[in-house]
């Protein structure tokens, strides 16, 4: 069986991993041991010297809670834009995901306050 050769996709998609799990603040080891892969492996993955198996790829996606999609999306110029979209789009999912957690644990009072400061803030 011959060996699969490492392309520019597979360097791509590696740095997108690493990328994410440091905005998520995940050590190597952290984000290893929930994959199921050993540490090791997943800087392979990182460093692009090792194709990533789907299965795990899907893995990563789901713990970091991010669109399987945006470990494909090039840095290249003329994409840089749909780049942002989707980056920005996984941001504001995150800060709503934040906002509707933290929302439960304000009482009432607390609930119409900032609800009355963040109509101040958007006139």
């Amino acid at each position: 069986m011959s060996k699969l050769t490492v392309t520019e996709a597979d360097k791509l998609i590696g740095k997108r991993i690493q990328q994410r799990r440091k905005e998520k603040k995940l050590t190597a080891a952290s984000l290893s041991e929930k994959i199921g892969v050993s540490q090791q492996q997943l800087s392979r993955y990182e460093r692009g010297t090792n194709k990533i198996n789907v299965t795990h790829l899907i893995d990563i996606a789901a713990y970091l809670d991010t669109p399987i999609s945006w470990f494909f999306i090039s840095h290249d110029v003329e994409n840089k834009q749909e780049s942002e979209k989707v980056y920005q789009s996984v941001k504001t999912e995150e800060l709503k995901a934040q906002l509707d957690l933290l929302w439960t644990k304000l009482s009432s009072e607390q609930q119409s306050a900032f609800i009355v400061l963040l109509d101040k803030l958007t006139n």
